[in-house]
């Protein structure tokens, strides 16, 4: 009784900070929001992240509306997604890992309390968690959906999900292999495996993924306000070799982001890094239980490497620290079940 009121607590404080947020955070905050609803250069389209988001706020008018309403809208639609998953049964007890869920809540406010591409990856995601709780559902059908899924959700609005089914079974088949500290390697591989579709991309293309997305984003923003965050490789990724450096550099920014301590008087920043890093170090952990119990926890294990790609993905294409934490916000869905999957096996085969 008392999770479930803590929940439904937390979702009332997320909507009510929702409402007022338009008002007190600066305009940085919802650049992206703006650049949606205005559509100043008629993009709105069905491929893109951005012309479908445009699309969507234009036809159903929420684009015209205020952002404390479309907040009011959109966060009851992602927090009943979340019901759906489960109610943690401990979630009142204010241990690390539920913090972490509870300044997740927060942060939805902040990141899709307004228009957002997130809005529809976070449908997504809670869309494919919710997929491999069904009993009725082997794991073979939910990987064949869900694989189907990801493709097309990355050909229509953002490529790198395509890349989560093939990273996932590069990881999955060298955890397959007996010996120590398989997570290491199973994380290794996965780097591995987008480094190899970069050097392919750039056998064809002539360009590597990291200098076509986050190079050149970053290149733009150069010098601009608020592009001190950004995530800027020391080897440039003119061959494979850089590519691999700024691809684990990437992915050590995004994960374990301890060189962006050096923003300390910056509050947000420093509270991002120790919130990053107890979610990476409970992900971890939870991904060595997996390991061991992979034979009576297929469902769970599958979901992990889902998100263990995504973080693959994130060390190539994440341009900034505070994108970097918008877009996980994203995939909360799935955070979340893997945070507490031991409390909702009882959905699971």
């Amino acid at each position: 009784m008392m999770n479930k009121l803590q929940f439904y607590v937390l979702v009332i404080f997320s909507v009510v900070l929702s409402l007022v947020l338009p008002f007190v955070l600066p305009e940085r905050f919802f650049l992206d929001a703006i650049l949606i609803v205005k559509d100043p250069w008629d993009e709105k389209g069905w491929i893109g992240s951005y012309p479908i988001s445009m699309m969507f706020y234009h036809l159903t008018k929420l684009g015209k509306l205020p952002f404390s309403i479309v907040a009011l809208i959109q966060l009851p639609i992602l927090y009943f997604i979340l019901r759906l998953v489960g109610i943690p049964e401990r979630f009142q007890i204010f241990t690390i890992k539920n913090i972490l869920i509870y300044l997740c809540f927060v942060m939805m406010a902040i990141f899709i309390g307004q228009p957002s591409k997130e809005f529809f990856t976070f449908i997504f995601i809670g869309i494919i968690v919710l997929l491999f709780q069904q009993k009725v559902l082997s794991l073979g059908i939910c990987l064949l959906i869900s694989f189907i899924m990801f493709f097309i959700f990355g050909a229509v609005f953002r490529p790198y999900f395509t890349f989560v089914p093939i990273i996932s079974i590069g990881i999955f088949l060298i955890t397959r292999i007996r010996f120590k500290n398989r997570w290491i390697f199973g994380i290794v591989a996965g780097i591995a495996v987008i480094v190899l579709l970069s050097f392919s991309y750039s056998l064809v293309k002539g360009e590597f993924f990291s200098a076509m997305t986050r190079e050149t984003i970053n290149l733009e923003r150069m010098n601009k306000e608020n592009a001190d965050t950004m995530l800027v490789s020391p080897i440039a990724p003119t061959n494979i070799f850089g590519e691999a450096f700024a691809t684990v550099y990437g992915f050590i920014s995004v994960n374990f982001p301890i060189n962006a301590l050096k923003f300390f008087y910056k509050p947000q920043v420093v509270a991002f890094v120790v919130w990053q890093l107890l979610l990476t170090w409970i992900i971890v952990v939870r991904f060595g239980y997996l390991l061991k119990d992979y034979t009576e926890r297929k469902k769970e294990f599958w979901l992990m490497l889902f998100f263990l790609s995504y973080l693959v993905i994130q060390a190539i294409f994440e341009p900034d620290l505070g994108s970097a934490v918008r877009h996980k916000i994203g995939i909360l869905p799935l955070i979340y079940f893997l945070f507490y999957y031991d409390e909702f096996k009882r959905k699971l085969q």
